[in-house]
């Protein structure tokens, strides 16, 4: 949710809708769940001229259920 508030300092969220081509529910849904899409994460992430590949595997792993094997990386990963 980092690259999300940062995306939310730029414009609101009904133009980064606009601007990449995905309905405002796409938004009100990462609000709602606290996670963002991969897709989307990457995205934003280009556009606000962040690393992509960061901000994809960080969505990609906020998607994942709770587990042994999530707690492993996230010890390995300081960002999360």
């Amino acid at each position: 949710m980092e690259l999300f508030k940062k995306a939310l300092d730029v414009q609101k969220a009904a133009a980064w809708a606009r601007e990449l081509n995905v309905t405002p529910s796409a938004f009100s849904m990462a609000k709602k769940q606290k996670r963002l899409s991969p897709v989307i994460a990457g995205n934003i992430a280009m556009k606000l001229g962040e690393n992509p590949e960061h901000w994809i595997a960080i969505a990609a792993l906020e998607a994942e259920p709770d587990g042994e094997l999530l707690a492993r990386l996230r010890k390995k990963i300081t960002s999360l």
